[in-house]
């Protein structure tokens, strides 16, 4: 991708001058902006943020490169749409299209129609394709209620750039399924299965709904429940205030033993999944319905780190007791601790030092994370113990460092 130069600034020329050289400055801007994209997309493709010590793409972009959420979104979505539509993104490298309107013809092309949308996006101005893919997601939206609801007689349209209106009276063709792939590792299989299976039990979907029906009901219920979390978490503050205002000098409030079940009920992991160990050689796999998923090293240290460990003889026993699990989950908020991830769900508690290394249940010694920043923290420990070892600043000092500059860990 070629440089483009852009003038100094200065003040003082003539009308002519200033216009030519805000136009070329644009012209930079623009072009750099879609290198960010493409550079930011190659992050994304090669999961590079693990390398450079984040868990998430998210967490790269916003603790690691300073994106507000709404950047990171519009990067996201782009890069995103360059992995499914690679006429798109080659379109961009080679400066054929400004990533304004790829962000535009990303947003409703397909593989089916992405050559016609950026043909299209060529010969048009900006403004002009905003318009034509506002109509054609309209379009689109008219013909899935038409599948919806076909006594509303709706006319259904192509989601095309050369879009036509459905001859009146036409019946509605229903658009073949989508299939959207989840990658899982044997841990999130095995967490999903016994989510599912607890929907079930509970009887929260009818007895014939899909998987996809539960899913989708999921979403939904945390989207609606947004407002109550809130609500709870005012109410628990409320009550703990006046807890402790009033301990001095009179009975501990009615309300409080509540909030301890609340609070005890928050603790404890929202499914259980099993993981068998080899006493012999030490390889861990998780079970689910597709058979033994094998672990590697960093999601078995992650899972044993806060987990009830059965060996066949003794009485199962939790490898951080469950009181001090407990407060330390209320120390740190029911919340992830993670810079810039405060992840609600998943929670599971992380030994700072290790104990095969000396470390203690001691709460100074556990803090909380999900289960995703969990794993990666397990993953780049045997990292800063080799750079440790060679007299680079390892584990504790490491974690820190990355806390205060913004980075992944602060375990």
């Amino acid at each position: 991708m070629a440089a483009i130069d852009y003038p100094s600034f200065t003040p003082g020329l003539a009308a002519a001058k200033v216009d030519a050289s805000l136009r070329q400055a644009i012209a930079a801007t623009d072009r750099a902006q879609e290198c960010a994209v493409l550079w930011f997309a190659e992050v994304a493709r090669r999961s590079l943020f693990r390398d450079l010590g984040f868990a998430s793409l998210e967490l790269y972009a916003t603790q690691g490169l300073g994106f507000s959420r709404n950047r990171y979104f519009q990067f996201a979505r782009l890069a995103d749409g360059f992995e499914r539509l690679p006429r798109l993104r080659a379109a961009v490298v080679r400066g054929e299209l400004g990533w304004t309107k790829a962000q535009q013809v990303a947003r409703v092309a397909t593989s089916a129609s992405e050559t016609r949308w950026i043909a299209t996006a060529s010969k048009v101005g900006r403004r002009e394709l905003e318009v034509r893919v506002r109509q054609a997601r309209a379009a689109a939206r008219r013909r899935r209620d038409a599948n919806a609801a076909p006594s509303l007689g709706l006319a259904c349209g192509e989601t095309g750039p050369d879009a036509t209106p459905a001859p009146a009276g036409a019946p509605a063709v229903a658009d073949p399924p989508t299939t959207l792939t989840l990658r899982l590792d044997g841990p999130q299989r095995a967490r999903f299965e016994g989510l599912v299976e607890r929907v079930r039990k509970l009887r929260l979907v009818p007895s014939d709904a899909t998987r996809e029906d539960i899913l989708l009901a999921g979403l939904a219920t945390l989207v609606e429940g947004a407002a109550d979390v809130d609500d709870d978490a005012d109410d628990a503050t409320g009550i703990e205030a006046a807890g402790s205002a009033a301990e001095a000098s009179a009975p501990r409030s009615a309300a409080e033993p509540e909030l301890r079940r609340r609070n005890s009920r928050k603790s404890l992991p929202g499914i259980q999944i099993i993981v068998r160990r080899c006493p012999d050689c030490g390889r861990s796999a998780v079970i689910t319905s597709a058979g033994e998923k094998v672990l590697s090293t960093a999601q078995a240290e992650a899972l044993a780190c806060d987990a009830r460990v059965h060996d066949g003889v003794k009485p199962n026993r939790s490898s951080i007791p469950p009181a001090t699990r407990a407060q330390v989950l209320a120390r740190d908020g029911h919340r992830c601790t993670t810079p810039g991830c405060g992840a609600t769900r998943f929670l599971e508690v992380h030994h700072r030092v290790p104990r095969d290394r000396g470390g203690t249940n001691a709460p100074d010694n556990l803090v909380t994370l999900c289960s995703r920043c969990h794993r990666f923290t397990h993953e780049k420990a045997p990292r800063l113990r080799t750079r440790g070892e060679q007299g680079e600043p390892a584990d504790r000092e490491d974690h820190e460092r990355r806390g205060r500059r913004g980075g992944h860990d602060r375990s």
